[in-house]
């Protein structure tokens, strides 16, 4: 009878401290928070047409080694807007205010960004360029950033 308690003592730890591996956080798992450095995993941009994005006319699709240090987004909060670093292959940072027009949504001059979707380790944007201007179609594009941490 000793022997079937110490199992069943033994058996209830090995449970306990699964159960609380199991509870514990892992990256995966960590507040999402937009603040941070963030690198450009991939793109792809679109044609503008009729006032929409045309989803059947891909303009430019690339993606881009990890952690590639030449597209960087580096974001920090200023209350509701978001500051931008962005860092590109062609030279110098560039330094910009995206200010929060809804849910999601950013302005940063005539474009339009909108947080499609945030994990601990993955940022999805749905980039608009011109979307706040009478450019016409041939001058607007739609494009999807996905970045990394």
């Amino acid at each position: 009878m000793k022997t079937f308690r110490l199992i069943e003592m033994a058996l209830f730890a090995v449970l306990v401290s699964v159960g609380f591996t199991a509870c514990s956080s892992s990256d995966d798992e960590e507040t999402a928070s937009i603040e941070g450095t963030w690198y450009l995993k991939s793109e792809i941009w679109y044609a503008w047409k009729n006032g929409q994005p045309d989803m059947q006319n891909v303009t430019m699709q690339k993606s881009y080694a990890d952690y590639d240090k030449a597209r960087v987004w580096v974001i920090k909060k200023d209350g509701e807007n978001l500051n931008l670093v962005q860092t590109r292959k062609s030279g110098d940072p560039n330094t910009y205010t995206l200010e929060k027009k809804g849910n999601n949504e950013y302005q940063k001059g005539s474009d339009r960004v909108v947080i499609k979707s945030i994990s601990a380790k993955l940022l999805v944007v749905d980039y608009y360029d011109g979307y706040y201007s009478d450019y016409d179609d041939n001058d607007k594009e739609y494009g999807v950033y996905t970045f990394m941490r």
